[in-house]
């Protein structure tokens, strides 16, 4: 299971820093200076773990200067914030790979597939940071950077991306309560596989500096090498340009490989045989909590309310009316060329008023562009346009129409959604944590005037699941998919109380609210829900604590004393 945890989550950020000598802190040519050992962990058996400043300026340009440049903290004060970071880290790490060789902590020792997988996390992250130089070498060639901003509707966004749950409430029948049960991380599988360092190497090599066909790729490879030359010179050692990159690929392998075992730890400590430390009644009383807060502010300031409402959805867990409702959409964009054609439209015909070309003409056109616009078909595994297919927006139509009639509501989520990753070039509404939020008064809605009506006449019908004809826009076609008011999941008592129980029976079966919030979606067309919600953001608060108190009882049983340089820098 992945989760959020804030020391790996801080690591993977700073240690798959790549060079230092592009560090404004790097300002001596001194090896002896940058290898001195500044940061000490003295164990109580005589043991040590020892930071180099090296390391720690590392950390300090990409964690530390953060925290100066974005959250207003002293050079001081983000020293110490890194310090303690390298520190906590070091223990932990320490603590995960000394569990993973016993019995009780079996299941923090890397198995074969991630080790796999790291290797290749490897090779991708040596390609990645080989590419970071594209746009430096752009701007030395003359050559202006390529446009993709296009790419978005053709790339990973338009592949359904289902919420990878990490726990669900089930009853559990020796307690006879609810419980919440942490379920098993579904293993990252990749189509390419390395075997080690050497192979890492032989295809990093074969992508960067002997690719014949891409120039760019020989010339990141030629920076990249540079880069690391330069940080050789700094640090004193005289490595081959071989031995070079493949010092860089086992940096960067084994920080992965330190992250896994923290993130398998941290797993590990958390595991209560199965089931979460997190309850039932917690996940309860904190929704209520977010009930009640939203509830609160928003019965006393209905501007701030139909503000979020179109904004900042993700704030409001309370709704003060049903003035709003869902929806979805399939937009089929004109292209370049017809867009073109649109927007000179508008300009001869002063908007359709009458200028150059009548407002008859001008209608006539715009009617025969209208029905030449065409839907391109995506791949639903890859995301990609089949260049050699394309449909009329009148053919989608019909296939959506088809596809909902007859079905239960569920079922007309699941087409659509097929439909929309299929034909879809609006990447605003795929994976959307929420769809589109539209109010029944004049001023509530974000979208162009002729969407909002055609969502606002389904509004009126108030027919789940029921579609638009096509809609005209200046962006193209759409057809509008209608998912119903925004309501509110829970009810008051009749003392004005949130109503949420965490035990009680229907028909003699044990029952739980916390299955309410599991079937409560927050985007039908996604299958996150309430409890997910609210079990992430529990999740998030309970390890930090309980990190926390980890940590300090291994500082206080292994007795380790921490020393830190007078200058760190």
């Amino acid at each position: 299971m992945k989760k959020g945890l804030k020391i790996v989550s801080l690591f993977l950020v700073f240690c798959m820093s790549f060079m230092l000598a592009g560090c404004d802190l790097f300002t001596k040519n001194n090896a002896k200076y940058y290898n001195q050992n500044v940061i000490t962990l003295s164990y109580g058996d005589g043991s040590k773990i020892e930071i180099s400043r090296s390391d720690f300026i590392t950390a300090y340009s990409n964690y530390g200067q953060t925290l100066v440049d974005s959250y207003n903290y002293t050079t001081e004060q983000a020293q110490k914030a890194t310090v303690d970071s390298l520190v906590n880290r070091e223990i932990l790490l320490k603590e995960a790979k000394k569990v993973a060789n016993t019995q009780a902590g079996a299941s923090v020792k890397l198995k074969d597939e991630d080790i796999k997988n790291l290797y290749y996390q490897t090779y991708e992250a040596m390609i990645s940071n080989a590419r970071e130089y594209e746009d430096a070498i752009r701007d030395a060639w003359d050559m202006p950077k390529e446009d993709t901003s296009s790419e978005d509707s053709s790339t990973d966004v338009v592949v359904y991306k289902p919420y990878e749950k990490k726990a669900k409430p089930v009853y559990d029948d020796v307690t006879k309560t609810y419980r919440i049960k942490v379920l098993e991380d579904e293993s990252e599988t990749t189509g390419i596989s390395f075997e080690n360092i050497d192979a890492i190497y032989s295809a990093f090599i074969a992508e960067t500096k002997n690719n014949k066909e891409d120039a760019f790729a020989r010339e990141e490879y030629r920076r990249y090498l540079a880069s690391l030359q330069s940080t050789q010179r700094v640090l004193g050692t005289s490595y081959n340009d071989e031995q070079l990159i493949k010092n860089e690929i086992k940096r960067i392998y084994d920080n992965l490989e330190d992250n896994k075992y923290i993130t398998k730890y941290q797993e590990y400590k958390q595991d209560n045989n199965g089931y979460s430390t997190i309850t039932v009644s917690q996940v309860l009383e904190k929704y209520k909590s977010m009930i009640s807060i939203s509830k609160y502010k928003y019965d006393n300031d209905l501007d701030s309310y139909n503000s979020d409402m179109l904004s900042k959805r993700e704030n409001v867990n309370y709704f003060v009316n049903d003035d709003y409702f869902y929806v979805a959409h399939i937009l089929i964009k004109f292209s370049d060329e017809q867009q073109e054609e649109y927007d000179s439209l508008k300009t001869k015909s002063n908007n359709g008023q009458g200028d150059i070309i009548s407002a008859d003409e001008y209608e006539r056109q715009k009617a025969n562009l209208y029905s030449s616009v065409k839907a391109s078909v995506r791949d639903l595994e890859t995301g990609e346009i089949k260049s050699e297919d394309s449909v009329s927006a009148k053919k989608v139509l019909s296939e959506v129409k088809n596809a909902l009639n007859g079905k239960s509501n569920e079922q007309k989520d699941q087409a659509f959604r097929e439909l929309m990753y299929k034909y879809n070039e609006d990447s605003g509404i795929m994976n959307a944590t929420y769809p589109y939020v539209i109010g029944e008064k004049e001023s509530q809605s974000k979208m162009v005037e002729s969407f909002t009506n055609a969502s606002k006449e389904l509004n009126e019908a108030g027919v789940y699941g029921a579609v638009s004809d096509l809609v005209k826009s200046e962006y193209g076609l759409h057809i509008i998919y209608y998912m119903g008011k925004c309501e509110n999941p829970f009810s008051f008592t009749s003392d004005g109380e949130i109503n949420l129980r965490a035990d009680y029976k229907i028909n003699g079966m044990p029952q739980s609210d916390v299955l309410v919030l599991d079937n409560t979606y927050l985007n039908n067309l996604n299958n996150k829900t309430i409890f997910d919600l609210v079990y992430e953001s529990l999740s998030s608060d309970n390890y930090s604590q309980f990190e926390s108190m980890n940590l300090n009882t291994m500082k206080q049983t292994y007795k380790i004393e921490v020393t830190v340089a007078d200058k760190l820098v």
